[in-house]
């Protein structure tokens, strides 16, 4: 009688616990299918937008880490209210501001999801049924990634880097997806819903080098190039998920260009995008990657001066344009302009050395 008892108490706890955590929205979800994270410094103005187009959406299996990079504002206030009315929301709290990077790298280390998808805290997505669209797709095709459209609030123009609609990519060529011939083509993080697996190894590959440098601009880039790299097939669909806010107040990254930091993970950016494309195969995209740093810095007057400034900016940005000369393939304007800025900096190279 006893053991009669004992599992009808067993069935009412196991109905309870579903009703509680699986049917109820408003709850964790024990195995969410995907996780959508956002890493977020001095948000209060956005946050609430962002977060609230994630709980929208028709498809609920999912969970919402925030991280938030020590920020200054309300943004701690806001994000605690919010997770207080809906379990399905972590909240990560890094100890000290670290920058976008690490941030970006605690929401895919925290996350449970099968799939996972960034949203900027300052953007939104465009619709209610976007992920429930987005996970009948990548499952559909049994794809890696899924990439999508993007809009500019600002103009409402249309971003989409892929022109393979529904066509299922593999490698070779999804490597080939980063770039068109050897320019940058697909440089976007946010515009993809992928599986956690392939992020975390693309953090893997990445992880020794996010604890050493303050990145708040251009880590995309490198996020982007690794999971092409790291993927075995990607999908890109035409429909508009992603509302893209490029017209935000002065504490916006973007309307904080040319500062010091930016300069830096420019280098860095470069550094590490030599790392990973060190073969013979790749060379072409690092002559890419030489061309456009030299562009960058010729157009850039506050590039110079932060140059010329900062000694360590100094060592790294000679060390690498020298190499540039040295190794790769570079138009004879790009190379003159080197040898210049190198010989205004008082560094004894001579052009011949070049040559």
């Amino acid at each position: 009688m006893n053991k009669i008892h004992n599992k009808k108490y067993i069935i009412i706890a196991l109905i309870f616990i579903y009703n509680k955590y699986f049917n109820n929205c408003n709850h964790y979800h024990f195995f969410p299918k995907i996780s959508v994270f956002l890493p977020i410094y001095n948000m209060q103005n956005y946050i609430k937008n962002a977060i609230n187009s994630i709980q929208k959406q028709t498809y609920k299996n999912i969970e919402i880490i925030a991280v938030n990079d020590f920020s200054t504002d309300k943004t701690y206030d806001i994000l605690k209210e919010l997770s207080l009315k809906d379990k399905r929301i972590k909240i990560i709290n890094n100890t000290k501001n670290y920058g976008l990077l690490y941030s970006r790298a605690m929401g895919i280390i925290h996350s449970s999801g099968e799939y996972l998808m960034n949203l900027d805290p300052d953007d939104v997505l465009d619709d209610s049924n976007n992920l429930e669209y987005l996970y009948k797709k990548i499952t559909k095709y049994k794809a890696d990634i899924i990439s999508f459209s993007v809009i500019s609030k600002s103009n409402m123009k249309i971003i989409n880097l892929c022109n393979t609609f529904y066509t299922k990519i593999e490698q070779p060529k999804l490597f080939e997806e980063v770039y068109d011939k050897t320019d940058i083509k697909d440089y976007f993080i946010v515009n993809k819903l992928m599986k956690r697996e392939i992020f975390l190894k693309a953090y893997n590959l990445f992880k020794k080098y996010i604890y050493s440098n303050k990145w708040n601009y251009h880590e995309d880039n490198i996020w982007s190039l690794l999971v092409h790299k790291v993927a075995s097939s990607k999908i890109c669909v035409r429909k508009l998920i992603y509302v893209y806010n490029d017209n935000l107040n002065k504490a916006s990254l973007m309307k904080n260009r040319g500062t010091l930091l930016e300069h830096k993970n420019l280098i860095y950016k470069f550094e590490m995008k030599k790392i990973f494309l060190n073969n013979k195969n790749n060379y072409k995209y690092i002559s890419s990657e030489c061309n456009f740093l030299i562009n960058t810095i010729n157009i850039s007057d506050t590039f110079k001066i932060n140059i010329k400034s900062n000694i360590d900016l100094q060592k790294r940005t000679v060390y690498n344009l020298k190499n540039c000369i040295l190794k790769y393939n570079i138009s004879e304007d790009n190379k003159q302009f080197v040898i210049d800025l190198i010989n205004d900096l008082n560094y004894s190279y001579q052009r011949s050395y070049f040559i």
